[in-house]
């Protein structure tokens, strides 16, 4: 009868009523998993990065002071370079004490100046095995920075999609952006201190090679 059908279609209702909201339980439950992972994922990398930047300023400052140390040794050579030169030109080969005096001092002179470049081209490889080691850190850093960038923008592309509230996402986003720049910039300072190294080692070496031709 007609009240029968229509209590019939009010209990299929309910029942299609309860399994639409059990799908959009379940639907929802997968989507904020999804979103939680993406997050999950992102602020993996995004303390890698930290870690990372952390490690490339740690190696910077080692590097720049190794750095300084040979700056300052190329300095105290060049003036005892100078100075067996003076030496050198003030060699009195007179059979006379004096004379024999402007020789021993001229051989210190010498014997000083390879001894101070010896020490500037060790001080500037130092500087240089740095440099590289520091370069390599860098570039990881850009990586790991570039990465989590990547995961920043796809668990904020996910919270969008599944409109949840995007606040955290964005702010996160917002942090890896700036945290990909300061690693880029973290590279560009190294490959700049590599190429410094490098032609610190080419003069250390034209140096010693000027003391041993000096003292010869």
């Amino acid at each position: 009868t007609a009240l029968e059908t229509a209590q019939a279609e009010v209990a299929d209702a309910t029942s299609t009523l309860q399994s639409a909201n059990n799908l959009r339980d379940a639907i929802e439950s997968q989507t904020d998993e999804a979103v939680a992972q993406d997050n999950q994922d992102a602020l993996e990398s995004a303390t890698a990065a930290a870690q990372a930047q952390a490690a490339s300023n740690a190696a910077s400052s080692t590097q720049a002071a190794a750095q300084d140390v040979a700056d300052a040794k190329e300095i105290a050579t060049d003036n005892l370079i100078s100075a067996a030169q003076s030496a050198k030109d003030a060699i009195d080969t007179t059979n006379s004490e004096e004379g024999y005096n402007t020789l021993s001092q001229a051989e210190a002179a010498g014997d000083a100046a390879i001894e101070s470049a010896n020490s500037y081209l060790e001080s500037a490889n130092s500087s240089l095995e740095l440099a590289e080691s520091n370069l390599e850190i860098a570039t990881t850093l850009n990586s790991s920075a570039s990465q989590a960038l990547v995961d920043a923008q796809e668990a904020l592309d996910s919270a969008t999609a599944a409109n949840e509230d995007t606040a955290d996402e964005e702010a996160a986003l917002q942090s890896a952006q700036e945290a990909a720049t300061a690693a880029e910039s973290s590279l560009q300072s190294a490959q700049t201190a590599l190429e410094t190294a490098q032609a610190e080692v080419a003069d250390a070496t034209s140096t010693l090679q000027s003391a041993n031709n000096l003292r010869d």
